[in-house]
């Protein structure tokens, strides 16, 4: 963990933003679809995430620190409870991915040496107080978080889900992972990220929507 925080710059650096704003392409080959991703983080778990799909439609979701909500085609809008829920107050981890890495572990160990495409990678264990399993997956090269596999938040519910990071690129004297592939119930999403700003947000970048506002209560 301490290796990956120094190559992505340092906790200094990385506590020095408190605010992101990413840029980029969603993909999802299955489907045919690609669009345009917005991802706006604020510290320590604030989070608004839109996704132009198109003739799809516009799919967003956030959290505010208090409330977690979505608004899609396929499901509509609503107030996120139980999982999907914890699943939103999980992504809204602002240092989820440096910082916060094994945050809630009981247990963390080194268990083997791995082969990716492109070189070998430490895979470790991390176990939680509920007993349940994830992995983290570390370049022997550079340090780098390569990927993860952990249960995690999707449509028929928590779901095993695969994430390999890659191509890090720096920002801001920040290193960060312009490539994200995610494969969840045998479908591969793809996000290429064009640029990240740590420019502080919109004041109102993580209000609620007035159709969120309204069920909430309810």
């Amino acid at each position: 963990f301490a290796k990956h925080i120094e190559a992505v710059g340092g906790e200094e650096n990385l506590r020095a933003h408190t605010s992101r704003t990413i840029y980029g392409i969603l993909i999802i080959n299955v489907y045919n679809i690609t669009g345009d991703i917005e991802i706006v983080a604020e510290a320590p778990n604030k989070l608004s995430t839109t996704i132009e799909l198109g003739q799809f439609g516009t799919s967003r979701s956030g959290y505010n620190g208090t409330v977690g909500w979505s608004m899609d085609p396929m499901s509509g809008n609503r107030v996120l409870q139980g999982e999907a829920l914890q699943g939103m107050i999980q992504s809204s981890d602002f240092y989820a991915d440096n910082l916060n890495l094994g945050k809630g572990a009981i247990k963390q160990e080194t268990i083997e040496t791995v082969t990716f495409e492109d070189g070998e990678h430490y895979k470790v264990l991390l176990v939680d107080e509920n007993g349940e399993e994830s992995t983290l997956y570390f370049s022997k090269e550079t340090g780098l978080l390569s990927g993860m596999d952990r249960m995690q938040f999707g449509l028929s519910g928590r779901v095993p889900t695969e994430i390999r990071l890659s191509n890090y690129v720096e920002f801001d004297g920040i290193k960060t992972a312009s490539k994200f592939t995610s494969v969840q119930s045998g479908i591969k999403t793809i996000v290429e990220l064009d640029s990240v700003s740590y420019a502080p947000p919109a004041d109102n970048a993580f209000e609620l929507p007035a159709v969120i506002q309204s069920k909430i209560g309810q």
